[in-house]
């Protein structure tokens, strides 16, 4: 699913291991900055391209932020035409690095060992090293790990709830408990997932594929 979206953004199949340094590929993480998904995304720039509100945080689902992040670095890209600068904008921001290449021109090697600003620090200058690091071991994987099993991908169906559904109203009709359903709609947040407020009208469900649902 990843590299369909960036493919369909034209976007370097290479950049769908930034999640490496992000979050380990962890759709469930959270930073002690308030960053969350496998994308890290924060609230404010999630709100840019992605639903964020008390029933649903679209940073939490893989295949939404995916094409959230292929949006943001396609305009990192376009702002700053040079993918070391752009994956640097992913961490630092795309006005920092706007203010480096005005500054020192577009050549990395040039900002990170001239641009002087107080957010620029470590993580930010170390960003896009730190991404092709993860790049190199991720595509190597054989090299420095032997044989790697990798899992199958789920297989699920997709629909647009015409009418305001509970959760458990979901359980309860395609037999599921709530652990399975967590999984495969991670964006929903607790008093969704809780039955306390309905799912909101039109919001796109997964259901695991199966008898009885890929029919639905």
């Amino acid at each position: 699913a990843l590299e369909a979206t960036f493919l369909a953004h034209g976007l370097p199949q290479e950049l769908i291991m930034l999640p490496h340094v992000e979050s380990s590929f962890n759709y469930q993480a959270y930073s002690k900055l308030g960053a969350a998904g496998m994308w890290q995304f924060t609230r404010s720039t999630g709100r840019l391209y992605l639903t964020v509100n008390y029933d649903v945080d679209d940073r939490l689902d893989p295949i939404r932020s995916t094409e959230a992040a292929a949006k943001l670095l396609k305009h990192n890209y376009d702002v700053l035409g040079s993918w070391p600068l752009a994956i640097t904008a992913y961490n630092h921001g795309p006005n920092g690095m706007k203010r480096a290449k005005a500054l020192h021109g577009d050549n990395f090697n040039r900002i990170y060992n001239e641009y002087r600003s107080r957010s620029f620090g470590f993580a930010s200058k170390n960003f896009y090293a730190e991404f092709l690091a993860a790049l190199e071991v991720a595509t190597s994987h054989q090299k420095y790990f032997g044989v790697v099993n990798f899992h199958a991908p789920a297989d699920f169906v997709t629909f647009e709830n015409q009418s305001y559904l509970t959760v458990n109203t979901l359980l309860e009709s395609f037999d599921m408990d709530l652990r399975e359903f967590r999984e495969f709609n991670p964006a929903l947040r607790p008093p969704v997932l809780n039955s306390q407020r309905r799912i909101p009208r039109g919001y796109p469900i997964r259901l695991p594929k199966k008898p009885g649902v890929d029919m639905y």
